[in-house]
């Protein structure tokens, strides 16, 4: 999976930039239990480059979420739009994981 990550003091952006498919959720996989291994719990997902996401996908994010919070962290989305924001829309994703807004962020630091 063709993925690009900025690693932050307080935060990780991952930013795939391919479909999040049955193919490639393991890599996905790998890349967030690398982290949370070492110790990073504050994660964010940029979709602006994943053109398709299929229930393999979405029961990833979900997994992500359940284990970013298990660890006292959290998972947002970012960039969601089109087809992706209906779909995870439709699921209830988008409400339960919410998206990243930094200037939110900053204001209640």
């Amino acid at each position: 999976m063709e993925l690009v990550e900025y690693i932050r003091p307080d935060v990780v952006f991952l930013q795939p930039r391919e479909r999040l498919t049955v193919e490639n959720e393991a890599d996905l996989k790998a890349v967030v239990s690398h982290h949370l291994h070492a110790g990073r719990n504050r994660m964010v997902l940029d979709l602006a480059f994943v053109p398709y996401i299929d229930s393999c996908g979405l029961g990833t994010i979900a997994q992500t979420h359940v284990n970013m919070h298990r660890a006292g962290g959290w998972l947002k989305l970012q960039n969601v739009t089109g087809h992706n924001h209906h779909l995870l829309s439709v699921t209830r994703l988008l409400a339960i994981i919410g998206t990243y807004a930094p200037e939110r962020q900053a204001a209640t630091a």
